[in-house]
Order: structure tokens, then C-alpha cells, then sequence
């Protein structure tokens, strides 16, 4: 396995770390579950080579960024802080979860919808988008700008517009509609 670019900002690195450790838990369960076999072992030999590219770009992280390991502590020992200028690495994780998050949030209608749970809420859910009119889990928009209740016909545009107003009042039918419309210029 080896990954296509070398990652070289902080949020390539999450993004690389995040993909390779999604691959690797995918592939466990899909072999814990019996969905796929590995006679010849090539899975197990993809997931190990994922791990050590992941273990390598953490070591990188170090130089880079100042993200290290948690010291190793006695149980029921607090952490020390970080050393000033380092953090570590769940909590650059964390941190790093957020922004990417955030900023994904931000380039979607939801971000503007009153519908929506919020930007906390789709980090807790772990970059499902947090609707709470929508029936199940929305893990990708047909496109930013269109809202999930319509591409899936539970509405129209003109029932979504009139729900909005209805349910939350004119001003959130207005800060919907203008997010819509930055959008749409957006993708053109």
C-alpha cells in the first residue's frame, strides 16, 4: 500500500491518518464479520502496511507540528500538560477533527439551515449531517446547496421554504435562501 501524495499541512495529515485508519477498521470487521475472505493473506498485509504508513506520518508529526505521544503515567495519574509548543496527539486529533469538520459544515446549505442540530452535533455524530427532520443519516449532500428533504422528494423547495418560515420565521427563510445562493454561485 502506499498513499498517492505526501501529506504536507495539518489537515492532510488527519485527512491521510483518518482514511488509513477508516480502511483498516473496515477491513477488520469485514473480515471479523465473514463479508470478505484473505486465504491468501494480501488483506492482512494492506492493513499492516496501512498501519506502519499511518505510525510514520505521526512520527512526522513531531517536527512538524509539535503532536507527540502521551507520556506513559501511573494509573489513576493525571497527564502533565504538554510540553509548550507540543500537543498531543488525541488532542490534536480532536482539534483537527473539528476543523475539518467545521469547514465541511460550512460549504453545505445545512450550515444554514434551522433544521440542522449544528456543527457540534455532526462532529459527535462524526461527519453525519445533522438534520433532525430528516428520517436516518445523511452522510453526503447530491450537492451542496440541495437540501436532503428535497433531492429525497419528503418535500419540494417551495414546502421546504414554507417550513422554514412556519416553523423558525422569515428571517431564517432569508439566511437559508442567501447561504443557497452563495452556494449555487460557488459551484458554477
Amino acid at each position: 500500500m502506499e498513499i498517492k501524495k505526501q501529506p504536507e499541512t495539518e489537515l492532510e495529515y488527519w485527512e491521510t491518518i483518518e482514511s488509513l485508519g477508516g480502511f483498516i477498521w473496515r477491513m477488520n470487521h469485514d473480515l471479523a464479520d465473514g463479508r470478505i475472505k484473505d486465504p491468501t493473506g494480501d488483506i492482512d498485509k494492506e492493513i499492516a502496511e496501512a498501519r506502519e504508513i499511518s505510525t510514520r506520518l505521526i512520527g512526522e508529526m513531531d517536527g512538524k507540528f509539535g503532536v507527540i505521544h502521551y507520556p506513559k503515567v501511573k494509573v489513576g495519574q493525571n497527564l502533565p500538560p504538554a510540553p509548550k509548543g507540543k500537543i498531543y496527539y488525541w488532542d490534536w486529533y480532536k482539534k483537527m477533527k473539528a476543523e475539518a469538520y467545521s469547514a465541511e459544515y460550512e460549504k453545505l446549505i445545512c450550515s444554514a439551515c434551522p433544521f440542522s442540530e449544528g456543527i457540534e452535533e455532526m462532529i459527535n455524530l462524526g461527519g453525519v449531517i445533522p438534520c433532525s427532520v430528516f428520517r436516518g443519516m445523511i452522510y453526503r449532500l447530491s450537492a451542496p446547496n440541495a437540501c436532503a428533504m428535497v433531492c429525497d422528494k419528503l418535500w419540494n423547495k417551495d414546502g421546504l421554504y414554507k417550513e422554514i418560515q412556519r416553523q423558525h420565521g422569515e428571517e431564517a427563510l432569508t439566511v437559508f435562501k442567501k447561504k443557497e445562493e452563495k452556494l449555487k454561485s460557488v459551484e458554477q
